[in-house]
């Protein structure tokens, strides 16, 4: 546990079974309780990362692990208690080729590098959906930034989950990255593709806190975090696209065929759908390349072990599926000798 005063004014962690945390109302002390360790792909993907890099550190010379314990000495962080600390060597590794990777980097940076001056974005806007009184399809998250993003450093892109529009307060933790830009100047306009790909589509209303960081492409040093909430309000039920399907005949003799689709979008979506064939008789297989796609897929559908017993015609279905959003449409299948 850790406390600032003897009255423990200020205090943070965990003593025993007490664990001391603190809101805008002050300080407040809580059982501890034993949290869930999530074990989605993402996090497990995040875990995955620090661990290597942090291995890698391990694996540097003596002189560059000197270099870098150097320059976490002239590096100045603020702990959750408002004091300020300085990071450790691996602690700064580990950070810089994280925001290295996050524009895409592969590369993993040895040296130590020399700090770099960031630019700061001093303001971020996002422009707001429709209002209660005209509520419209959200197609678009729109932004502008103050300056505007340079072309010699990179930016990450986070956001959090849609949240409920009289909420007032998003923390960290419920930011997830969306997409890393190298240069900055290249990310895109609108805010909506990466978005929803991350989290699928959007519900009727809510609030997402969008977060804009600047990050050196050389160094992997990142500037400081400016945020923006963006409030939408769209109609119920919404449909993001629909798909049509055509009828094909499936020679056992020719071994497979290509199945028509197309995919229409009902306002500007550029997702990636992920598709697949239901209803297959039972033997036969099917590809969809590629897939997941934003456009219609080359759908294959082949024999498998189907023999002359399994002609006739079958009542297929093509699923198109983005998030919770799923649309289906009717085919027939002809199996012939």
């Amino acid at each position: 546990m850790k406390y600032i005063g003897l009255l423990s004014s200020a205090a943070s962690g965990k003593l025993g079974g007490v664990v001391a945390s603190h809101n805008r109302g002050g300080t407040y002390f809580r059982h501890h309780s034993i949290p869930v360790q999530p074990r989605t792909p993402a996090q497990r993907a995040v875990r995955n990362q620090l661990a290597a890099f942090s291995s890698a550190f391990k694996s540097l010379t003596s002189a560059q692990i000197s270099g870098w314990n150097a320059l976490g000495n002239t590096v100045t962080l603020k702990s959750k208690l408002g004091t300020t600390y300085n990071p450790t060597g691996q602690q700064l590794f580990v950070s810089c080729n994280k925001h290295l990777a996050e524009l895409g980097i592969s590369t993993v940076l040895q040296t130590a590098p020399t700090i770099p001056t960031i630019p700061s974005i001093s303001a971020l806007s996002i422009t707001q959906g429709g209002t209660s009184g005209a509520p419209a399809t959200v197609t678009a998250i729109d932004y502008s930034v103050s300056p505007a993003l340079p072309a010699n450093f990179g930016v990450v892109i986070r956001a959090s989950s849609v949240q409920t529009a009289g909420r007032t307060f998003i923390g960290k933790s419920l930011y997830r990255t969306l997409q890393g830009y190298n240069p900055a100047s290249s990310a895109p306009a609108s805010l909506f593709s990466i978005f929803t790909t991350k989290f699928g589509p959007l519900p009727q209303n809510g609030i997402i806190s969008f977060s804009f960081k600047l990050v050196d492409p050389v160094s992997g040093f990142a500037g400081p975090a400016v945020t923006a909430i963006y409030q939408f309000y769209q109609p119920v039920g919404t449909d993001l696209f629909s798909i049509t399907a055509t009828n094909e005949s499936l020679s056992i003799a020719t071994g497979s065929v290509v199945l028509p689709v197309t995919i229409t979008d009902n306002g500007s979506f550029d997702g990636a759908v992920s598709w697949q064939v239901l209803n297959l008789p039972a033997g036969a297989t099917y590809t969809a390349v590629p897939n997941p796609s934003a456009t219609a897929p080359t759908i294959t559908i082949s024999k498998g072990t189907l023999t002359t017993a399994a002609e006739g015609a079958y009542p297929i279905q093509v699923q198109a599926s983005y998030g919770s959003f799923s649309v289906t449409a009717n085919a027939t299948l002809t199996v012939t000798a």
